[in-house]
């Protein structure tokens, strides 16, 4: 009875149909009979510090202790670097988001910057949503930290609106994301209440307007030059803006927030995108005997290949990662391909499985082999090149994918860690500007200063001492000194001092003087 009682809640009220048309020379009798229209319930998801658990689920374990036990913060990358995000300790510093880096820094010294990372909140928002398919299969997501979730239906399976809200947060508490949830008969409203409501909030239809009317207008988050001129007019709430004229507030603010405010009423609709996982593709062989060697286990593997081949190929897919799993008695073997870029070509797969099991020692036979594919792409179409090979009539490959194929065959050879690239960071300090890092397609790009000095060729790991060398006279200094600083919060404390300098076999080098200890010289790189 409780559970029922929780639906009717959510039910819109009896809207009872017109009397049928009766002869003139009888007089009308009313119909009882009557229309339900079924209601919806929308329960907001909104992340305070999506950026914040992001960052900290890409950091290494080790930088996480350090996390732990520090201030810390989410910078953005735009011109002023303005916090995104901070923990606790950062707040209780006074450090607050929006703040400028310079004024985080000024509240607290030891405070710690991470570089906000766009891909890794997208990622951890897309997978709190499919973590949310178990709820209800009505799920969209909101960038950049929001999702909703459609759960009329999901009432009477999980116990009501009370146990819903109840599990979704003890099974999301983990993610430190700042959670804030609110239930309304509208996605819109929801949306709006949670994002001003640091405890769950159940919003029922009967009160929609009263709880939307005490909203604050920067819950709505609508363009900055929007919320300066409602301010401007005295509007301070939604219920400020409730009582204006629609027609007159859609001339002054525009057609989009007049739209957005009837969609919150359920005057008007809001579309939303689903949200569903990707397909994937699993595929199991068993062995009608035990194989014990690579190559004939290669030889077999062609025509479970051919079966993923013809599914790629008639579902227009591509996959951007592979998994084969050995089964034998003594456990299982997993063989991980991950690709550069997304492929149908089952021909390639198998180049790069032959690296894998060329250097794959079998610790028992394989008795069963499963293939993985964790999720099937779409397939992007490309236009064919009037080049061709004249040896195999075949289109001639882009460079870039011929680059990715390269890396993926080097990779299969010699393991994944073995390839590394070098990738450059705007920082002040040149051996910290530059670290090896996985290969990808993908690479940030760095803005390089205009007049930039001339910098060597060959840049040391680490600078070499040269204290006696130039006290004896082996360099002869050919430029002005060029000061390069760092302070202690971008790492350690530098300060030097840099020549170009030559020494007596005429070798073009570049030199230092440390400022902190004026006495000590140091070489670190060499001029071509």
């Amino acid at each position: 009875m409780a559970a029922a009682a929780q639906l009717m809640l959510f039910e819109m009220p009896v809207r009872p149909i017109a009397p049928a048309p009766q002869p003139i020379e009888s007089p009308p009798t009313p119909s009882p009979a009557s229309s339900r229209r079924r209601s919806q319930a929308w329960l907001a998801l909104h992340f305070t510090d999506l950026s914040l658990a992001a960052a900290y689920n890409a950091a290494p374990l080790d930088r996480r202790a350090s996390l732990d036990a520090s201030a810390w913060a989410v910078i953005d990358d735009d011109r002023l670097k303005h916090v995104v995000a901070c923990n606790e300790r950062a707040w209780n510093y006074g450090v607050r988001p929006g703040h400028r880096m310079n004024a985080a820094i000024a509240l607290c010294s030891s405070l710690t910057l991470i570089s906000r990372d766009m891909a890794a909140e997208t990622s951890l928002l897309e997978r709190i949503a499919s973590e949310c398919l178990k709820y209800t299969s009505a799920v969209s997501v909101q960038p950049p930290n929001e999702v909703l979730l459609e759960v009329r239906g999901s009432f009477r399976l999980f116990g009501g609106p009370a146990a819903l809200i109840e599990r979704i947060q003890a099974d999301l508490c983990g993610l430190n994301a700042g959670l804030q949830l609110a239930l309304a008969p509208t996605a819109r409203s929801a949306q709006w209440l949670a994002r001003s409501s640091t405890t769950p909030r159940v919003c029922f239809p009967r009160e929609l307007s009263e709880a939307l009317g005490s909203l604050p207008i920067t819950s709505l988050q609508w363009p900055l030059p929007v919320e300066l001129q409602l301010t401007r007019f005295g509007v301070m709430t939604l219920g400020d803006l409730m009582r204006l004229s629609r027609k007159d507030l859609a001339r002054r603010i525009g057609g989009g927030p007049v739209r957005e405010l009837q969609q919150a009423m359920g005057r008007t609709t809001w579309l939303h995108r689903g949200w569903s996982t990707p397909p994937s593709y699993h595929d199991r062989v068993l062995l009608d005997f035990e194989i014990e060697t690579t190559s004939l286990l290669e030889k077999m593997l062609e025509r479970p290949l051919a079966r993923l081949k013809r599914t790629l190929i008639g579902a227009a897919r591509t996959i951007d990662e592979l998994t084969i799993t050995l089964k034998h008695r003594e456990g299982c073997t997993p063989i991980a391909i991950r690709l550069q870029q997304a492929t149908a070509d089952t021909a390639h797969l198998s180049t790069l499985l032959h690296e894998h099991l060329d250097r794959l020692a079998l610790r028992a036979p394989v008795r069963e082999v499963a293939i993985d594919a964790p999720r099937l792409l779409v397939a992007h179409a490309r236009n064919h090149s009037l080049a061709m090979d004249p040896a195999t009539r075949a289109d001639v490959p882009a460079a870039s994918e011929l680059k990715a194929r390269l890396l993926e065959q080097l990779q299969s050879r010699f393991g994944v860690n073995a390839i590394r690239a070098l990738a450059m960071r705007a920082h002040h300090v040149p051996e910290r500007a530059q670290w090896a890092e996985a290969p990808s397609q993908a690479s940030a790009a760095i803005a390089t200063p205009t007049r930039l000095p001339r910098r060597p060729l060959w840049l040391f790991r680490e600078p070499k001492p040269a204290t006696r060398e130039y006290l004896q006279g082996a360099f002869r200094i050919e430029s002005s000194p060029e000061t390069i600083e760092a302070e202690a919060w971008e790492g350690a404390s530098v300060r030097r001092a840099y020549y170009r300098a030559r020494t007596r076999e005429g070798v073009e080098c570049w030199i230092y003087r440390d400022l902190q200890s004026p006495h000590d010289w140091f070489v670190h790189g060499l001029f071509g």
